[in-house]
């Protein structure tokens, strides 16, 4: 039998609260397994994917078709993750996106040379009456390469 059509069989009243537990747990899991929150933040988004993945396991008629939802869909972020990663890779812009918490840069030891203006302001003096402060000339964009 496949487990997949027992989805056909499930109540209509039960389908809001499926739809919110699988919702819960790929937000939750997906935060707990990047960088977008700290240590802290990312073990209470572990519990609360889990917490998600056990209800969604009691909420779900046959169990066995709530623990494929979950598995498919760790699997998919997980390729999706490794995917976005080798692309990066291969178009050479991996790890230039510049970190917002530095303590953490800080801590996995990353040294980042600092960033050259690309323009820089010129202030002439100026008197009264007269023009605004000027730019200097634009400067290249630096190569990505």
């Amino acid at each position: 039998m496949n487990p997949f059509a027992a989805l056909d069989q499930q109540p209509a009243s039960l389908l809001p609260a499926q739809l919110l537990l699988m919702g819960l747990f790929l937000t939750s899991y997906v935060a707990a397994v990047t960088r977008l929150l700290g240590p802290r933040g990312r073990w209470r988004s572990a519990g609360v994917a889990l917490l998600a993945a056990l209800g969604l396991g009691l909420v779900i008629t046959p169990w066995t078709l709530a623990a494929l939802l979950v598995a498919c869909s760790v699997g998919a972020t997980g390729l999706f993750i490794g995917l976005t990663w080798a692309l990066s890779r291969l178009l050479g812009v991996h790890n230039r996106a510049p970190v917002l918490e530095r303590e953490l840069e800080e801590e996995a030891g990353v040294t980042r040379p600092a960033p050259t203006p690309v323009l820089q302001q010129v202030v002439e003096p100026t008197r009264m009456g007269s023009s605004p402060a000027r730019f200097g000339p634009p400067t290249a964009p630096a190569r990505l390469s």
